[in-house]
């Protein structure tokens, strides 16, 4: 051990060059000593800084939020055109961002097959309402009749008037004919009437003389009994007073007879009258069940027909027109063109996926980039959260892409934002990202939530 203690020898200046350098013993204890602290030294600074960045991952908040995608859109919606029933187009009044105003045509369709069914049930639904005013004007034994409110705003049309005018007619002939039939058995029962009065004349002049023949036999009998007066004169005004005993029972039985005749008369009238009421009222039934079928398709025809016109329903900017020549043919609801207003403002919709829902709602702050500017391609605005849907939305996907589900939140841009917008010019349908801020969580929070996430279902396993 005493030898570590002693100098070491130095080579001879001239030793070869591939010869060992000799490093005193206490130079190389030092060396391993700073080595060691060196080393010492690094491990703490690595273990500080590790340990910071756990403290600042553990503690520094870090914002927090929903990313998603969107487009500018106008906050009342595009105004989109279709058609009901569909047809041929006609005529088109308008082209691919054509401005227009409220009222304007749009495009017109061929009404050919259209009119054609509507004049049909028209005439036949017209005929009927003016045969159903007239049925009610006999029901009500009015001298004239009133027309239905229908026939009233169309009696300019000669084919009403005229409807008007054979109703009117045959209005006159059935109350004639009902009054020339209740006034011929009225006359008659007016004849047996005259015969009974007459009859009842005569009846007092053979009472009359039933009483004068009645006398003149008791006294022509005493005579006889008497031997006064032959049998003979007896006999002729027993004879008499038969006779006369005979006409006054035809005479009773011709005023029964004119009697009969006018019960059978009157009857008669009430059978004329209670069978024309009964006409009327069978035919005001089925005329009624007519008109209630007839109306069910009249309105909807006049309806599509005034619908061969179509007009734009504001004023706006023409887009999306999905037709581009006359004789087209368009499908009932089929989407024809969107109309964007004027001076609507702007919003932004972002489809949200259906597993964050339960992070957003109204009056959340969102950052809104547009990529659309070239100029300032990260351009970042200010937004806030105006609306959520209250149900999912489904998208039905085009060009072979799959359904999709989401909800819709709709994002205003608040007026921070506009002002950093500043002259640059939203149009609808422009993309943006939107980022919903959804609070505030830290680092490890965020890096430990999938590993916390799959042991919490790994423990639910069986």
């Amino acid at each position: 051990m005493n030898n570590m203690n002693l100098p070491l020898q130095h080579a001879a200046p001239d030793a070869p060059a591939h010869e060992s350098k000799v490093i005193p013993l206490h130079e190389q204890a030092a060396g391993h000593v700073h080595e060691q602290r060196t080393t010492r030294l690094g491990f703490i600074i690595l273990l500080l800084g590790f340990g910071g960045f756990l403290a600042w991952a553990a503690l520094a908040p870090l914002d927090e939020g929903v990313p998603t995608e969107g487009l500018v859109t106008v906050e009342g919606r595009h105004k989109t055109v279709q058609h009901l029933n569909g047809g041929i187009i006609s005529q088109l009044m308008v082209h691919e961002g054509q401005a227009v105003q409220a009222g304007d045509v749009l495009f017109t369709l061929d009404a050919t097959a259209s009119k054609a069914r509507f004049d049909e049930v028209r005439q036949r639904y017209l005929g009927l309402l003016a045969q159903e005013s007239r049925l009610l004007a006999e029901k009500l034994g009015a001298g004239s009749i009133v027309f239905h409110e229908e026939l009233i705003k169309q009696q300019g049309d000669p084919y009403v008037q005229q409807l008007m005018l054979n109703q009117s007619q045959l209005l006159r002939a059935r109350q004639e004919a009902l009054r020339a039939d209740v006034e011929a058995m009225r006359e008659s029962i007016q004849g047996q009437q005259a015969l009974i009065e007459g009859y009842q004349g005569v009846a007092g002049s053979y009472q009359s003389q039933l009483e004068l023949l009645t006398q003149q036999l008791a006294g022509i009998r005493q005579l006889v009994s008497e031997g006064f007066a032959p049998r003979n004169q007896q006999n002729e005004l027993e004879q008499k007073l038969a006779q006369t005993y005979g006409l006054i029972a035809t005479n009773d039985s011709n005023i029964l007879r004119s009697r009969k005749a006018i019960l059978e008369l009157q009857q008669r009238i009430t059978a004329r009258e209670q069978t024309e009421k009964k006409e009327i009222d069978t035919e005001m039934a089925q005329v009624k069940l007519a008109v209630q079928a007839d109306a069910e398709k009249y309105k909807p025809l006049w309806d599509e027909l005034q619908r061969i016109t179509v007009t734009a329903p504001v004023s706006g900017q023409v887009v999306g027109l999905q037709v581009h020549t006359v004789g087209a043919v368009i499908q009932p609801g089929q989407k024809i063109m969107d109309i964007v207003p004027f001076d609507e403002p702007l919003i932004l919709d972002a489809r949200i996926p259906p597993h964050l829902i339960d992070k957003i709602h109204t009056g959340q702050d969102a950052d809104v980039r547009f990529s659309s500017f070239s100029n300032t391609p990260q351009l970042l605005l200010e937004g806030q959260v105006k609306t959520v849907s209250s149900d999912l939305l489904v998208d039905p996907g085009t060009g072979g892409q799959a359904p999709s589900s989401y909800y819709l939140a709709r994002i205003n841009i608040t007026e921070d934002g506009m002002k950093t917008l500043g002259d640059r010019r939203l149009q609808p349908g422009m993309p943006v990202q939107v980022v919903i801020r959804t609070g505030e969580r830290t680092l490890l929070t965020y890096l430990m939530h999938p590993l916390v996430k799959r042991i919490a279902a790994s423990m639910k396993e069986e």
